[in-house]
C-alpha cells in the first residue's frame, strides 16, 4: 500500500494560498512603486517651478504671473503631500501584505514537515512489516529443513 497523506488536500490548499500572497505582495510592491515614481516626479517639478528665474532685471513684474506661479507651487506641495501619504499607506500595505506572506508560509512548511515526518514513519513500520515478513519466512524454512532432517 502506496503512503497517502491524509492532509494532501489541506496541503494544496496552504499552497494555493501561499503562491496568491506572494502575487499580492509582489501587486503591493508595484503600487508602492508607483506612488514612489509620483512622489519623486512630483518633488522634481516643485524644485524646478521654485527654482524658475523671477522676470529679467528691467522688466515688468507681472503680480498676476508671481500669484499664478505661487498657486501652482501650492498646489504642486498639495499633490506632494498627498503622494507622500499615499506612499506611506502603499507601504503600509506592502508591509501588511508580507506578513500575510509569512504566515501562509509558515502554514506550508509545518504541513511539508508534517508530510515528512509521516512519511518517516510509514517508511519505518514499512521496514518493520518487511522484517516481520522475512522473519516469518525464515522460521518456515528453517521448520521445513529441521522436519526434512528428521524425516530422513
Amino acid at each position: 500500500m502506496p503512503f497517502r497523506f491524509r492532509l494532501a488536500k489541506v496541503l494544496k490548499v496552504r499552497q494555493r494560498v501561499l503562491d496568491q500572497r506572494a502575487r499580492d505582495v509582489a501587486e503591493a510592491d508595484r503600487v508602492r512603486q508607483r506612488c514612489v515614481d509620483r512622489e519623486q516626479q512630483l518633488a522634481a517639478g516643485y524644485t524646478r517651478l521654485a527654482g524658475a528665474k523671477p522676470a529679467a532685471a528691467g522688466s515688468t513684474l507681472d503680480v498676476r504671473d508671481l500669484a499664478e506661479q505661487a498657486l501652482r507651487l501650492r498646489r504642486l506641495a498639495e499633490q506632494r503631500a498627498e503622494a507622500a501619504r499615499d506612499t506611506k499607506l502603499a507601504t503600509l500595505a506592502l508591509d501588511r501584505e508580507r506578513s500575510r506572506l509569512t504566515e501562509a508560509w509558515r502554514d506550508v512548511e509545518v504541513l511539508k514537515k508534517l508530510e515528512d515526518r509521516r512519511r518517516e514513519q510509514w517508511d519505518e513500520e514499512q521496514r518493520r512489516q518487511e522484517g516481520r515478513q522475512l522473519d516469518e519466512v525464515g522460521g518456515i524454512r528453517a521448520d521445513r529443513l529441521k522436519r526434512s532432517r528428521i524425516s530422513a
